[in-house]
């Protein structure tokens, strides 16, 4: 059917020279397409007509003739597309197709990357109330409880491993260690120390307070603010309680959604089965990283220097090194790289205000 009586809002225009857009409308018959208004009227062969969509947001169309320079006919109304004269002519007809195919395409893209923000949306909603709910199971546990678990684990710890009793290396540690006690909050718990007769510097604590250092770490450390700093950050994964965390969370959505809406009794039985399965494994790279940020914050508080961290963190990289294939140590985990930790520390170190009301920990305590 002609289109001779079809006609279309539209603008025309020559941006390459200034020209204002023009209002008017476009009628189309079997041989051209023609604009027409009070003040301009000029027409486009069907032959040489070049159709564009808006790069833009909006839907409008592009009508354009290269042999008129700079000229440009835009409309917003689609459904001239759909006009028989434009389907008929083959040079506009395979330019619709064209664009038909690209407007799929793009529709498809916009769908597929819709879905990809709402998933990662739901994602990210999930993960924040997944971390919301864990919590708040951890915060449900009884220090007694915690106390007693913790007992029955270093009575397991006991069967394979003889303490070291020798008065100079537990003064030595007991220094490093009491002002950090007292400057932690008060949750309950009876925090106590042990030394393992081990060459390998390490250091790990277990729920309930108990805290196990080998004596390669106090040989390892030149001051004793290095074995603060890996005490303050063992420290740190009991009173953030890491370990039940890391439990809860391992059960997935599920798990903790059962667990949430379920009683103590479950929760507890959880705990101390994955608790036994858990303890002396590494942590992530948040707990990791959430363990460094609080032991940090534990020896400012202790009027402890910080930099024992930093210290103690590159001593135990060469260490690593030089022990090749050994097994990482637990005390500061390479996960996250030791580098990027260091990096970390320095800049919390750049920003702390106060770096001279340090106490002297070489010097014995007076009573």
């Amino acid at each position: 059917m002609p289109d001779q009586n079809s006609s279309f809002a539209a603008y025309a225009s020559n941006p390459t020279a200034g020209q204002e857009q023009t209002e008017g409308r476009v009628t189309l018959d079997r041989w051209r397409l023609r604009f027409e208004s009070p003040a301009l009227s000029f027409e486009i062969p069907l032959t040489q007509l070049q159709i564009e969509l808006d790069d833009s947001e909006s839907i409008g169309i592009f009508f354009r003739d290269p042999q008129q320079a700079g000229w440009e006919i835009y409309t917003a109304d689609q459904r001239i597309l759909a006009q028989t004269s434009l389907l008929q002519q083959p040079h506009t007809r395979r330019q619709i197709r064209e664009l038909q195919s690209q407007g799929d395409l793009q529709r498809r893209l916009k769908i597929t990357l819709a879905f990809i923000a709402a998933f990662s949306l739901v994602s990210l909603l999930v993960s924040l109330l997944m971390g919301v709910m864990v919590r708040s199971l951890v915060a449900q546990i009884p220090v007694k409880w915690e106390q007693d678990l913790g007992d029955t684990l270093l009575a397991e710890v006991q069967k394979e491993a003889t303490f070291v009793h020798d008065p100079k290396l537990l003064a030595r540690l007991d220094r490093a260690v009491d002002p950090l006690v007292n400057a932690l909050p008060k949750t309950g718990l009876q925090f106590k120390f042990y030394l393992v007769p081990d060459q390998i510097p390490n250091a790990f604590a277990l729920p309930g307070g108990h805290v196990l250092v080998n004596t390669g770490l106090l040989e390892l450390a030149d001051r004793p603010e290095e074995i603060a700093a890996v005490v303050a950050h063992e420290l740190a994964h009991v009173t953030r309680r890491h370990l039940f965390r890391k439990v809860i969370s391992s059960g997935g959505p599920y798990v903790i959604f059962k667990l949430f809406l379920g009683g103590g009794g479950s929760l507890l039985s959880t705990l101390g089965a994955g608790s036994q399965l858990l303890v002396g494994q590494g942590f992530s790279q948040e707990y990791e990283l959430e363990a460094d940020a609080i032991g940090w914050e534990t020896m400012v508080s202790a009027h402890i220097d910080p930099r024992g961290m930093t210290g103690i963190l590159r001593k135990l990289q060469a260490a690593q090194l030089r022990m090749g294939a050994q097994p990482v140590f637990h005390a500061f985990s390479s996960h996250p790289a030791t580098d990027k930790r260091i990096q970390r520390l320095e800049a919390k170190w750049q920003k702390l205000k106060d770096k001279s009301s340090f106490i002297d920990l070489d010097k014995p305590e007076t009573k």
